[in-house]
């Protein structure tokens, strides 16, 4: 075991203890499910919630949510809510509580009973293979699958993704949560992910993987952890997993693109304010994955967002990647202090990042929403900002989401537009920039970016769901073996010069991508799909490249699994 896990689970078996008085704990809501949706459009429509105005930092807690949703549920049946919901907005409340049926209020149980389950014991509720309810023990399990097959022209032929797997989560005494999720899958991709793959030596999101057939890649998957309240205000979560911090499709803070990661998370919510502290392992960039002990990183993060009216919440965000060459200091468990001021202290230089967020909810329909970050603070070189200095090291998001849009009812709009300075997130040294197995922290493009995204989504009846969207993107590539700033995993000191640095410096390359989506929900959380994406891809000087491919499939507890870069 790491220093870093022990010392992590050291921390917990010392905090479990304060947890046998406290409230029932719980896992964490699936990311990149329709859950998320439901949270946003609730969000939206009623402005000023006390726990749906806290979702910069995901995934959300299971429990928390729930009843949440279950009080707004009934205060809609009350004819007490402030907005008006849709049919199909309260279809999908349902299936959330009946997905989440052992923290929904007992007045639902009975509704969400099936009269025949299958030989008396599996699929009790339409959402779940089996289901335990006893006075110190709840647990469902549940079956995952992603079956897909597809085509792309580029020369790859048939594509597929094959995914089996098994999702468990409990709770034990009414005290601790756990979970874990486990799958076998094998992929082949199109073109450009596999051009991806080899040149980071890792697949989009995912750990240690084989080659697996022709052009294929075969993994598992593995997720788990345990939380508790320490007290009432206080959440602890022990994981190995991942995690998003942001408002919009993008995240310049903390994604889950990368391959998951041992964290220690302590969430604080109490009067206006929500504080999270994280403790994490990462691995440092290797030139072959491969069985071996991998070098370590340790990341430490602080995220304070504070409603500080109706309409407007705002977010502080701080960030340090530190060499894993010298373990894990303590003084980073500190809850409070500054990491920054911690690094001085101790003599160390770590990679550090600060960002403030904001969202911000209009007229129960539309929200803005942007993050600033900061990977270097010089003064003088701001105040100069055209001389293109490359310690302006910054990065921009601004976004608008638009709900009900036009009028038309659960039509959803969405816009974005990322700016990723040169060299952001890159260190002196390399083994500290914001990566992780390979594969980036934030934007999966890394840095040197300009990139406008537009979603559109529409669940124009209850079981139908259309989805569309727009990405494009130009970005700046080294030239001629010259570092031009956007490669994750290269030094800052191999830079040509100190000036003239701006977006798109270096080979610029132009690329559009066009996506639609259709699924149609055959039972709770089990979906048939058919999809298609068309690709561009035009690097100055070269020939241009594009693909276009498909796919049609059958899922079942999992989101879809998409390489939007």
């Amino acid at each position: 075991m790491s220093r870093c896990a022990y010392r992590c689970l050291c921390a917990l078996i010392l905090l479990l203890p304060f947890a046998i008085q406290v409230r029932a704990q719980s896992d964490n809501l699936t990311l990149h499910t329709k859950d998320y949706t439901l949270m946003d459009r609730l969000d939206i429509k009623l402005r000023n919630d006390s726990t749906l105005a806290f979702s910069t930092v995901k995934p959300f807690n299971r429990k928390t949510f729930t009843e949440r949703i279950a009080y707004i549920d009934s205060l809609d049946a009350a004819g007490q809510l402030p907005i008006k919901l849709s049919a199909v907005d309260r279809y999908d409340i349902r299936c959330f509580l009946m997905e989440n049926n052992e923290y929904a209020p007992a007045r639902y149980l009975d509704s969400f009973r099936l009269k025949h389950p299958i030989l008396k014991t599996f699929y009790e509720t339409p959402s779940h293979l089996y289901a335990v309810d006893t006075k110190d023990f709840t647990m469902r399990v549940d079956p995952v699958l992603n079956l897909q097959t597809g085509h792309a022209n580029d020369g790859t032929g048939s594509t597929y993704l094959n995914t089996r797997g098994l999702y468990v989560r409990g709770m034990l005494a009414k005290k601790v949560g756990f979970y874990t999720y486990i799958s076998d899958n094998q992929e082949r991709d199109p073109l450009y992910v596999r051009q991806w793959v080899s040149a980071h030596n890792a697949v989009p999101g995912v750990g240690f993987y084989k080659p697996y057939g022709t052009n294929g890649y075969d993994y598992f998957d593995f997720r788990g952890g345990v939380s508790f309240d320490l007290i009432k205000v206080i959440h602890v979560q022990y994981a190995y997993d991942k995690l998003f911090i942001g408002n919009g499709f993008r995240s310049l803070e903390l994604s889950d693109f990368a391959n998951d990661y041992v964290f220690l998370r302590l969430n604080t919510r109490i009067w206006k304010i929500d504080y999270e502290m994280i403790i994490a392992q990462t691995m440092q960039s290797v030139p072959q994955v491969g069985r071996d002990m991998k070098p370590k990183n340790y990341m430490s993060i602080h995220h304070l967002s504070a409603q500080l009216a109706k309409w407007l919440n705002i977010g502080l965000y701080e960030n340090i990647m530190e060499s894993g060459a010298y373990g894990l200091q303590l003084s980073y468990l500190n809850p409070v202090i500054f990491y920054r001021a911690t690094e001085s202290n101790l003599g160390t230089s770590g990679k550090a990042n600060i960002a403030f967020d904001a969202k911000s909810n209009i007229g129960h329909h539309v929200q803005l929403y942007g993050t600033l970050l900061f990977d270097e603070f010089q003064i003088h070189e701001l105040l100069h900002y055209s001389d293109g200095s490359f310690t302006n090291k910054q990065a921009l998001q601004g976004g608008i989401k638009y709900i009900d849009a036009l009028g038309i009812k659960n039509l959803d709009l969405q816009g974005e537009v990322n700016l990723i300075r040169p060299f952001t997130y890159m260190n002196f040294d390399s083994t500290t920039n914001f990566t992780h197995y390979n594969q980036p922290l934030a934007h999966p493009n890394g840095a040197n970016i300009r990139e406008f995204v537009a979603l559109a989504r529409y669940q124009p009846i209850p079981r139908l769901y259309v989805s569309g969207k727009i990405i494009q993107y130009l970005q700046g590539l080294d030239s001629a073996g010259y570092n031009m700033g956007n490669n994750l995993f290269d030094t800052y000191n191999t830079r040509p010069r100190d000036y003239g640095w701006h977006i798109g410096t270096g080979i610029p390359v132009h690329s559009t991508t066009l996506g639609l989506n259709i699924s149609w929900e055959l039972f709770d959380n089990a979906y048939i799909e058919v999809g298609g994406t068309h690709r561009t891809y035009n690097v100055q000087g070269q020939p241009n490249a594009g693909v276009t491919f498909y796919s049609v499939g059958f899922r079942m507890n999992i989101g879809r699994r998409e390489f939007d870069f």
